[in-house]
């Protein structure tokens, strides 16, 4: 059984901006006026490259897929996307799922 993930998100209650970390303030109008939402665990890759010498706490995750991917809300994330076998067929378009979260990097998605 698959069960459905979501990932914590901020919604502006001044301008309706969404955005995938837990914030204080709006990033978009400067409003304080701002509350916790759960993102869909449905994205789609926007923009990616595939990182081969990484650094930091990455460094033994190379080669990777690091992505903006694009959720059913439409915020966009950068995040990495972990199950790639083949880094020659990743396209944009490509539908992704929420994975889980990464205390160093945040959400991270898979094929």
């Amino acid at each position: 059984m698959n069960v459905t993930q979501t990932f914590a998100g901020t919604v502006c209650n001044q301008c309706n901006f969404k955005v995938a970390e837990v914030l204080q303030g709006c990033p978009s109008c400067g409003s304080e006026s701002t509350e916790k939402v759960n993102l869909k665990e449905n994205g789609t890759i926007h923009s990616f490259t595939v990182v081969y010498v990484g650094f930091g706490h990455m460094a033994n995750r190379a080669p990777y897929v690091l992505a903006i991917v694009q959720t059913e809300e439409n915020v966009k994330l950068t995040t990495v996307i972990e199950g790639v076998s083949d880094f020659n067929a990743v396209k944009i378009g490509d539908k992704v799922r929420f994975k889980g979260m990464d205390d160093k990097i945040g959400p991270v998605f898979q094929y």
